[in-house]
This record gives structure tokens, C-alpha cells and sequence, in this order.
């Protein structure tokens, strides 16, 4: 067992300096092959003013749906109606059999009684 020799440490400078000056080389034709892109696309760009809205007052342009600003409004009297519903007491159908209560005192009522 005594012949055995532990080898010293070493690390091949040479080598690490080789792979990364090459990297380096890489990296910097990597940069001047994208700027050397980017001014030739740069060239063939238009500075143009923007054409004129052709398709103004469509309820569709492309594939984004504008609704006109009644519909909006329309809407917007729905959902109040809707929270009118929903936050006071009424009745629920013509014949006034079944009434409606407003939606915070209904989930009380489900915690109290356990159902939720």
C-alpha cells in the first residue's frame, strides 16, 4: 500500500482560459450578427401616419368585439335592477305565493340552520 501516491492538484489554466476567450468570441459575433439584423429590419420599416378608421362605429373589428355605447348602458340598468333584486325583500312570482329575500340575509339564515 505504500506505493500509493496521491496525485497533486491541478487545474488546466490553459484549457479554462481557451473555453472562455472562446466563449467570449461567440458571444460577441452572436452581438454583432443581431445588431447587423436589426438595422436591416430597421431599414425596411415605414414611418407612416396612421391610415384612416375605415371600420370606426363596426361592432366588430378584426376579432375584437366592441358593443356601442347604449348596449353598455343597457347593461349597466340590468345589473342595478339585479342588485335591486338581490338586496331587498319582494315578491318572487305573480301569483304572490313564494317572496324573495335579500341574498345576505338568505346565507345567514343557510349558516344558521347548517345547510352550509
Amino acid at each position: 500500500m505504500s506505493g500509493m501516491r496521491q496525485e497533486e492538484d491541478t487545474i488546466a489554466t490553459s484549457r479554462v482560459v481557451f473555453i472562455g476567450v472562446s466563449a467570449l468570441v461567440i458571444f460577441a459575433v452572436g452581438i454583432w450578427w443581431a445588431v447587423s439584423i436589426q438595422r436591416g429590419d430597421t431599414g425596411t420599416l415605414r414611418n407612416d401616419t396612421a391610415s384612416k378608421a375605415a371600420y370606426a362605429g363596426r361592432r366588430e373589428i378584426g376579432m375584437v368585439y366592441q358593443p356601442p355605447f347604449e348596449t353598455v348602458e343597457i347593461a349597466a340598468e340590468k345589473y342595478n335592477e339585479k342588485r335591486k333584486l338581490l338586496s331587498n325583500y319582494g315578491w318572487a312570482d305573480p301569483g304572490k305565493t313564494v317572496v324573495h329575500i335579500p341574498i345576505q340575509r338568505a346565507m345567514e339564515l343557510m349558516v344558521q340552520r347548517g345547510k352550509l
